[in-house]
Formats: C-alpha cells, structure tokens, sequence
C-alpha cells in the first residue's frame, strides 16, 4: 500500500523555488539577499494525484495536505461478531415464523 507522503514548497512571486537555506525574520521578511520572500505555498503528494491549491501560509498548506492523507486512508474491514454475539445473531428468531 502506498504511503502518502506530502511535501510543502514555498515559492517567490516569480514562480521559482523559495530554497529552506533562504533566511527570513519570524515576520517574513527575506534577509537572504536577492531573496524577494515567500508569495505562496504549495503541498504536493507523492501519490503524483493530488496537488494543493496555492496559499498564502505554510500551515493551511500543511493541513490541505493532513486532509489529503485523511481521505486516502482505507477503512478497516469489519470482524466478524465472537462469542455471545455470534450466539444471539444465531439464535434470533423471525417474529412472522
């Protein structure tokens, strides 16, 4: 079975890759030079499928993401009912016989 995987990308307003070496202040703003700053993020899965709508914060890219892998999850298959169940699911008599 395959694993969901997601990968978040931050981007720069001219469409390129905003690299993880690029530094920035906890506001944002870029102190890497020639670094115009982070415009949009972008969760990608590995399932090669799924692709986030653009965002403005790595967070609602992250939870796009979380959502993705949610409803990729398979149910678990029922088991079969074991002991006193089983018995009265038996034993249970039609009220029409």
């Amino acid at each position: 079975m395959l694993r969901h995987s997601i990968t978040v990308t931050a981007y720069h307003a001219d469409r390129t890759i905003c690299p993880s070496a690029h530094r920035r202040t906890t506001g944002g703003t870029p102190l890497t030079e020639g670094c115009t700053g982070r415009e949009r993020f972008i969760a990608t899965c590995n399932c090669k499928k799924w692709t986030s709508s653009p965002s403005s914060t790595k967070s609602y890219t992250a939870d796009q993401g979380k959502r993705h892998r949610a409803d990729q999850l398979q149910p678990k298959p029922t088991t079969a009912p074991k002991g006193p169940e089983v018995l009265y699911e038996l034993l249970q008599l039609d009220a029409e016989d």
